[in-house]
């Protein structure tokens, strides 16, 4: 059931299925709620199953200029307001996982100033996992990569957008998964220019959440793709055990939930009913 909220006078869309502990599903960039369609089918049997739009993707609308992480946090605060939930999972993907933790530190950080406990914001949440994902933030290699990105969607908007969703499979899985590719290069399009650039100055910018992992209770789990060439995988293993933050290394690269859905989904499941 697709529905909405607003946001600063934005229609935030998102949608609803199954009933039970609420679990929140945040996508990617140049991705959008529906991306979650077979996840969220199966997780719904056990779960109310939360997906959203967030600005500048799918059926919502840009924001001012530029999309921070923070920003996002905030919207999907709001959607947690404006549901009454209590006591969320979340799963994010890629971006969704930056948003993820910053929605978190935000949790953390309105406990706080309500309490002076540092550690009463993480009952809002009850477990996060980071899928394809990581705290850290971008290298100045990275960031010089997202300068050059928003350089190129001024120009060749439709043309940035095909290479982008190809670059996120493996260049051995690229005739393996060409249907699945040109669904998504389809489904980005969605995202205008505008939404598109605010989004990867917010991706550019964003802060290193390393700290939020040692801070929040939640119970978390990363799981990443041995051969991801999106993030740092390596880096990232290190984060997670320095942070006693579980694992999960999958088969395959950035885009688990298309290469390995089997596998993610019993992942998920066995994580999501840990108590």
């Amino acid at each position: 059931m697709t529905m909405n909220f607003t946001y600063k006078q934005t229609p935030i869309h998102y949608s609803s299925i199954g009933s039970g502990e609420p679990l929140i599903l945040i996508h990617g960039f140049l991705e959008n709620k529906n991306m979650w369609a077979t996840l969220q089918g199966e997780l719904s049997k056990n779960y109310r199953v939360l997906a959203i739009d967030l600005p500048g993707h799918g059926e919502t609308e840009a924001i001012g200029y530029i999309h921070t992480m923070e920003d996002y946090a905030e919207i999907l605060l709001a959607l947690i307001q404006f549901e009454n939930l209590q006591k969320v999972s979340l799963i994010g993907h890629s971006m969704g996982g930056y948003v993820a933790l910053a929605l978190a530190e935000l949790c953390l950080g309105q406990a706080s100033l309500q309490t002076q406990d540092t550690q009463a914001g993480s009952e809002q949440i009850n477990k996060i996992l980071l899928l394809n994902s990581t705290p850290l933030a971008d290298s100045e290699i990275r960031k010089q990569e997202r300068n050059r990105a928003i350089a190129m969607i001024q120009k060749y908007p439709q043309a940035f957008v095909t290479m982008a969703i190809k670059h996120l499979f493996l260049p051995q899985d690229q005739d393996r998964f060409s249907s699945e590719i040109n669904t998504a290069i389809l489904e980005a399009r969605y995202c205008s220019q505008k939404g598109i650039i605010n989004t990867l100055k917010g991706l550019r910018d964003r802060k290193e959440r390393v700290d939020v992992l040692k801070k929040v209770n939640a119970k978390s789990l990363i799981v990443l793709g041995a051969l991801d060439g999106v993030i740092e995988v390596d880096a990232t293993k290190a984060v997670a055990n320095a942070t006693r933050t579980k694992v999960e290394v999958l088969p395959g690269g950035h885009m688990s939930y298309i290469e390995h859905p089997d596998v993610l989904l019993n992942t998920l499941k066995k994580f999501l009913s840990q108590q």
